[in-house]
């Protein structure tokens, strides 16, 4: 391997995980997975220069932009470019496909940016708030977050912070960094919801076991660690079972963490009251290429907790209409998996499919069901008929 390859020697773990997937690919792969990242003349590059570029690209944190077409001579795709890029996709918590690049010409999707950090405003510590979020990668020097409060992305320097690692949850204390009123994290309480303190994370088992840990609901048990349907269409409509239930998750040393869809604001104030130690929240309001990005993290968030060996109880409301909406993404494609897109069947497949139990943590899934919820047989087939009621 050449010098411009070897100098990656302070990779995340995701970071990683892509160099050693990219590594792995052929020279007419790696042509063609440079061209989707930018590259206007792959034909002439060399092996080790195509990876450097993609992964230039990768750990920059960069966006893609729509790929041009091209006049003269065509660019033949090959049959496995699209499932390497969503393996990229899946690994870096970007959406590198090709129909989603060919969509967000129309989709307007914000970039996080930010202005230049004032040391002296810095040190002045000035309008102090409460802040929380998703790490995610900006740079190769910089993380972000998006305030959960209030959507306010807050940045954060990953010198100042060595032990983050992207799709960590935080909280902690920002300040504002320039004459702009833009916010840098200033101090981190929490990793992960283990205090900073003391938090030094290690790899633990991820080999698969039959559950057995159980708690009481109610007057019954249910096994930590398999996936369950709450018979209620929303989980404010039976807030006080709920509840109980996350009190009972958390004697057992489970966070409980919810991902809810088409909310209205006072949805969201009911459920801020509930015990829930973080919740995702896809608002009434939002468009679909929020929401795609909102599950995605979501995903990589969760798995991000299991890489640690946290118990995890996830509560999903509403998995219907987050099939739609992610449909509505999708736009492009045909509806033939169940009545719905390819891409939103895989998304949701992911979500069930994160209920697991290893000799070191488990995962325990509950999502609702609406009557209603029981005529999509995406629904019926890949949750319901996989599920136990309670």
């Amino acid at each position: 391997m050449s010098k411009n390859i070897t100098m990656y020697d302070n990779l995340t773990r995701a970071q990683e995980r892509s160099f050693n997937l990219i590594q792995s690919l052929g020279i007419y792969e790696l042509r063609a997975i440079a061209r989707v990242f930018g590259d206007n003349s792959p034909t002439t590059s060399k092996r080790d220069d195509h990876i450097k570029f993609i992964m230039d690209k990768i750990i920059n944190g960069e966006e893609l932009q729509p790929i041009p077409l091209r006049q003269g001579r065509p660019y033949k795709e090959l049959s496995n470019i699209e499932g390497i890029l969503e393996e990229l996709s899946s690994i870096v918590g970007k959406d590198y496909t090709l129909k989603s690049l060919s969509n967000k010409q129309n989709d307007n999707v914000r970039t996080i940016g930010f202005r230049q950090v004032e040391p002296e405003v810095v040190k002045k510590k000035i309008f102090p708030i409460k802040v929380k979020g998703v790490v995610l990668n900006r740079t190769a020097n910089e993380f972000y977050i998006v305030n959960e409060d209030n959507s306010l992305p807050i940045l954060i320097e990953k010198r100042a912070f060595p032990d983050l690692e992207q799709f960590d949850f935080v909280e902690g204390t920002a300040v504002v960094m320039n004459d702009n009123n833009e916010y840098i994290m200033d101090n981190i309480e929490k990793i992960n919801y283990i205090n900073a303190s003391s938090y030094s994370p290690l790899p633990v088992s991820q080999e698969r076991v039959l559950p057995s840990k159980k708690i009481k609901v109610n007057d019954k048990e249910i096994t930590l660690g398999l996936r369950y349907v709450l018979e209620q269409g929303k989980l404010i409509d039976n807030l006080s079972k709920v509840k109980s239930l996350i009190s009972n998750l958390k004697k057992a040393n489970t966070i409980s963490v919810a991902l809810v869809s088409n909310t209205m604001f006072d949805e969201y104030i009911a459920l801020s009251d509930v015990g829930f130690d973080n919740i995702f929240v896809l608002k009434f309001d939002d468009k679909p290429s929020d929401y795609f990005k909102k599950v995605n993290v979501f995903l990589n968030n969760i798995k991000r907790l299991q890489e640690i060996g946290t118990n995890v109880a996830i509560f999903v409301q509403d998995i219907v209409t987050l099939s739609h909406i992610l449909d509505a993404y999708n736009k492009s494609s045909d509806k033939s998996y169940f009545n719905h897109a390819e891409e939103t069947a895989t998304l949701i497949k992911e979500i069930v499919m994160l209920a697991k139990s290893t000799a070191d943590y488990n995962t325990t899934l509950f999502v609702t069901n609406d009557e209603t919820d029981n005529a999509d047989i995406l629904y019926t087939t890949f949750v319901s008929k996989v599920s136990s009621k309670i």
